[in-house]
């Protein structure tokens, strides 16, 4: 667990651009799914990395394994679709 918190935090800490720039976005998010796949040992050959990374990435953060790991603003009251 927290090689994969270190490799989120490492990323996101070298990023030399904006991150409000949607090409230096697209950058970090590169480096991240690199830096994930090697947290979780998924070898760069597999065809379906990208999408391993995604399910145990998104099953981490479901149970709440990550930390506070979360860089977006949550507005406070969440109104579902009708």
């Amino acid at each position: 667990m927290t090689e994969v918190q270190r490799a989120l935090c490492a990323s996101f800490s070298n990023v030399n651009g904006n991150v409000e720039d949607e090409n230096d976005m697209e950058s970090l998010i590169e480096q991240q799914f690199e830096a994930l796949q090697k947290a979780f040992k998924i070898p760069h050959d597999a065809s379906e990395a990208r999408t391993m990374v995604s399910k145990r990435f998104l099953t981490l953060f479901r149970t709440g394994k990550l930390g506070p790991f979360i860089l977006d603003d949550v507005p406070e009251v969440c109104n579902p679709v009708s």
